[in-house]
């Protein structure tokens, strides 16, 4: 998320989500009563003398007193509707009803009337937080992937794989091997802040041909190269395989894609070796939260997308606070995601052993027949 202004004076934060997950902070922290700005469009209808009319639609900014706020899974969206109080162009819209869609890059300001020390915190918490980018470069012998990873996703900046007809013809392939290192690295030049810091991934004789040629095109690529380790596939799946090996583990705290991982990882080796500190599904989870058992709550986003509206689970968040146990949300669109969905969206890890059979909810018996 992008914190633009904080004025604890007027109690107001302007933010820009730049991701769903900084969509779902904005919904924990809003309150009814909150108003909220935003650039908006609005259709505006004239009547001509003639009775026909006219319709037009214009840009302008308004202040909306926040009524009731929803969530769309399908659309990724936040939905905020209230009374228009402020419009930045008279055009007779004060006291009427509207609703702003705010997405991932919608520049909004609320201003807080009820709870704006929570307001400020979340937003001191994302400009405080580290920026700082990586870029990966994974390599084997049919192709070479650059991706530049971020604190929230990871984004492609060279893709590039070549048939494997030709490996009988070492001289040929070496060229074509050579071209893509080149694109590669001037991609890398183009694209990389001065400061970014370049790992390099795959088996060893591709990664010092890569290095040789850094080497021989001169510039500072080579003198950024931090790490470098094995991968067997310079595909997206190259990616995931470095996640799960841990081998970016040191980068945990700027990157959220290697926490989700590390996470998920440190879950199904509880799992393994001691079933009874894990707390798995929604209704578990709450369980172990009402004796204080939760060290912490790993929830995907999914789920949260879907039920975060229900009374129920904001209370499980509430209640984790409460407790004093941490609360992982899981970036949707990843391997871990997928993981945690497929255990009911909710898993806590517990401070001490459980026996499971006391985090279950006793079935209901039906009434006997008289």
């Amino acid at each position: 998320m992008k914190v633009t202004k904080i004025s604890p004076l007027k109690r107001l934060v302007t933010v820009i989500p730049e991701s769903t997950l900084d969509i779902l902070n904005l919904f924990m922290v809003l309150d009814v009563d909150d108003v909220v700005y935003a650039e908006v469009s609005r259709e505006m209808k004239k009547e001509r003398r003639d009775g026909s009319v006219d319709s037009e639609r214009v840009r302008l900014e308004i202040g909306l007193q926040l009524e009731r706020k929803s969530l769309n899974p399908m659309m990724k969206r936040l939905e905020l509707l209230g009374i228009i109080k402020y419009e930045s162009r008279k055009l007779g819209l004060l006291g009427k009803y509207h609703t702003i869609h705010v997405n991932v890059g919608t520049e909004i300001t609320i201003e807080s009337r009820r709870n704006y020390a929570r307001l400020e915190s979340m937003a001191r918490y994302y400009r405080q937080r580290p920026e700082n980018k990586i870029a990966v470069v994974l390599l084997d012998d049919e192709g070479v992937s650059a991706l530049l990873l971020g604190p929230q996703s990871a984004e492609t900046l060279y893709h590039r794989r070549v048939s494997t007809a030709g490996k009988h013809d070492p001289d040929e392939r070496y060229k074509t091997l050579a071209s893509l290192y080149s694109s590669a690295a001037a991609a890398l030049e183009e694209k990389l802040d001065a400061e970014t810091e370049i790992l390099l991934f795959g088996p060893a004789v591709y990664l010092e041909d890569f290095k040789k040629h850094l080497s021989g095109r001169g510039g500072d690529l080579l003198a950024r190269v931090r790490k470098s380790g094995y991968v067997s596939d310079s595909s997206a799946a190259g990616l995931s395989e470095i996640l799960r090996s841990g081998m970016l583990s040191e980068y945990g705290e700027r990157l959220k894609m290697v926490a989700d991982s590390k996470a998920v990882e440190e879950l199904l080796a509880r799992m393994s070796s001691s079933p009874d500190r894990v707390a798995l599904g929604f209704d578990e989870a709450v369980s172990a939260l009402e004796m204080a058992a939760v060290d912490k709550l790993l929830v995907a986003e999914d789920f949260l997308w879907e039920r975060l509206h229900e009374e129920e689970v904001a209370g499980m968040l509430v209640k984790a606070e409460a407790t004093g146990a941490g609360v992982q949300v899981v970036a949707s669109g990843s391997e871990p995601s997928d993981i945690l969905s497929s255990l009911g969206g909710v898993v806590a890890l517990l401070r001490y052993p459980v026996d499971p059979s006391l985090l279950r909810k006793p079935s209901k018996q039906p009434n006997p027949s008289r």
